[in-house]
């Protein structure tokens, strides 16, 4: 004699809407955290007592020097000669340069000739408050 249960169908359909609807907002806010997430290179920034905090502004280019005096944006090691080509492709919103404290200084100058030969007056010099 067999049993009976084992004849009957279950409903075994499993719905996975949920399952997706979960991924995708796993994947959102994974990509909203990335582009919101401070920048890779760390700076030792000069002290300050009249550093303000400046205004959120995602128009904002961010230039960064380092210690060894070399330029960076978003990471990369990018020249002098690559500037015009980031200034055009940020023409509207101030430009940002983080320069560490121990970068010599002709790094710094380096990176503002070609932004003021670009009539960028917009230019913010990130330090912190003491």
């Amino acid at each position: 004699m067999e049993p009976k249960f084992l004849d009957d169908e279950f409903g075994a359909d499993i719905d996975l809407t949920p399952l997706i609807d979960v991924v995708f907002m796993l994947l959102l806010f994974f990509i909203l955290a990335a582009s919101f997430s401070a920048p890779v290179l760390q700076v030792a920034l000069p002290t300050a007592r009249t550093a303000a905090p400046a205004e959120d502004d995602p128009a904002r280019l961010v230039l960064a020097i380092d210690a060894e005096g070399q330029l960076h944006h978003r990471g990369d090691v990018v020249g002098p000669e690559s500037l015009p080509g980031l200034l055009a492709a940020h023409p509207e919103g101030p430009v940002e340069l983080r320069v560490d404290r121990a970068a010599p200084f002709d790094a710094f100058i380096g990176a503002l000739d070609p932004l003021r030969e670009a009539g960028r007056s917009n230019v913010l010099i990130t330090a912190k408050r003491e």
